[in-house]
């Protein structure tokens, strides 16, 4: 449960001491409290500074009620069908939440495929502008005499006659996109998880996508 080399011996011994084989919260911090002076010469030989005092072994046993890893450890949880997404949203299953992020994302590419529209611009010889969306990627952009995009973040439309500008606009917007694909594959589902007393909950990823 991310602690020192040493802390499954010290928190054995306190569980041998107690004469329980399934750890209740409190029974295990007073039975410490009742082991300061053993406590004390184990955590002077740790190397980490938490865990360095029997103060700080107190400490960590005290904390031991909100950390996830633990209620799950001692087998004393209540899985819920509470599940939150990365943005805060609760939802009552986790196919709910997994419906809620696809759509989520799918919403924020949908938008971003908007904002990266260029039109290339052609110029009759009245004067008359037809604009055509084009792919700077094509080689072809030479033929237009200007390019326009709509930047989303200000609601203005913007102008220029460079082709550098048109591709260098294109560019940009390729990286948010690839930012959303990395939001999305990062997205974390929690599910809330709860001990037997009632009295703390906390949050855990679901690994499953």
């Amino acid at each position: 449960m991310g602690v020192c080399d040493s802390a499954y011996q010290t928190l054995q011994r306190v569980f041998d001491a107690a004469g329980v084989t399934e750890f209740d919260y409190a029974q295990g911090y007073e039975v410490m409290l009742s082991m300061m002076e053993t406590i004390e010469v184990d955590a002077a030989q740790s190397a980490d500074p938490d865990h360095a005092t029997a103060q700080g072994w107190l400490k960590w046993c005290y904390d031991l009620r909100t950390r996830p890893e633990a209620i799950m450890y001692f087998g004393d949880h209540i899985a819920e069908n509470v599940f939150r997404t990365a943005d805060g949203q609760i939802h009552e299953s986790l196919v709910a939440a997994r419906d809620y992020d696809r759509r989520r994302f799918a919403a924020l590419k949908q938008d971003h495929a908007a904002a990266r529209v260029i039109n290339g611009v052609r110029i009759g010889d009245d004067g008359a502008e037809t604009w055509e969306r084009v792919d700077p990627a094509n080689a072809a952009l030479a033929v237009y005499e200007a390019f326009i995009w709509h930047d989303s973040t200000t609601g203005l439309n913007h102008r220029t006659d460079s082709i550098a500008d048109a591709v260098a606009f294109n560019a940009a917007q390729a990286k948010i996109l690839d930012a959303i694909d990395a939001a999305e594959a990062a997205a974390r589902i929690e599910q809330r998880i709860t001990d037997e007393s009632g009295v703390f909950s906390v949050w855990v990823p679901r690994a499953e996508r």
